[in-house]
């Protein structure tokens, strides 16, 4: 008996050893946690929201999150679960998908998005719902992307032609041509990345 007890009790220890390594070999917080806690943090300060009000904010809402926490949470050293992340969009009258989009071209991708394959936009319009990161949606998205610049470039480009004939409107003709310009120049982004996602791809003309 005290044989098995032993035995038992030997086991029951290598059961939670093993549980606790397992736990301990949990993955790290990631670029996405990074990327909301510094995202949580700036809409926070530029909303003049400090962390006691925003803990008071969470809590009318039945969720208890201490300054404390949310100060560790911003300094990356508390994950955000997605729980914390709807609530925090709520308390500070934003989306999820603004705290969950990358700040600038330079930030790093979200967790399990390889680095380099996609643009910062097509990051972007991922997150919010309006594309699937697979080449065929992705085509599609940029050849919508492209038509509404052709179509914006060619409205531009009549109007100028109404102020060449004298009927002059209310805004400066320096604006349509910046428009056109800008149009022209991104459409010519859109279809460089078609290329790329297919080299058989027509380009769409401007």
């Amino acid at each position: 008996m005290r044989i098995y007890m032993v035995a038992l009790a030997v086991s029951t220890v290598t059961v939670y050893v093993s549980y606790m390594d397992d736990r301990k070999r949990g993955n790290p917080a990631g670029h996405t946690n990074e990327l909301v806690a510094a995202n949580l943090r700036k809409v926070r300060q530029s909303s003049g929201v400090d962390l006691r009000e925003l803990s008071a904010r969470i809590k009318a809402t039945g969720r208890v999150i201490s300054p404390s926490a949310l100060s560790k949470i911003e300094n990356g050293d508390r994950r955000v679960d997605v729980d914390d992340l709807t609530v925090f969009a709520y308390a500070l009258e934003t989306t999820p998908a603004a705290l969950l989009t990358p700040a600038s071209e330079g930030s790093q991708v979200p967790a399990g998005v390889p680095e380099g394959r996609y643009t910062p936009e097509e990051i972007e319009a991922w997150i919010r719902g309006r594309v699937k990161l697979t080449t065929e949606d992705l085509l599609r998205f940029w050849k919508e992307q492209a038509y509404d610049s052709a179509n914006y470039k060619h409205v531009s480009e009549e109007i100028l032609a109404q102020y060449d004939q004298g009927r002059i409107g209310v805004t400066p003709r320096e604006v349509y041509e910046k428009r056109i310009t800008t149009h022209r120049e991104r459409l010519a982004r859109i279809n460089g990345r078609l290329l790329e996602l297919d080299p058989m791809a027509t380009p769409i003309a401007g």
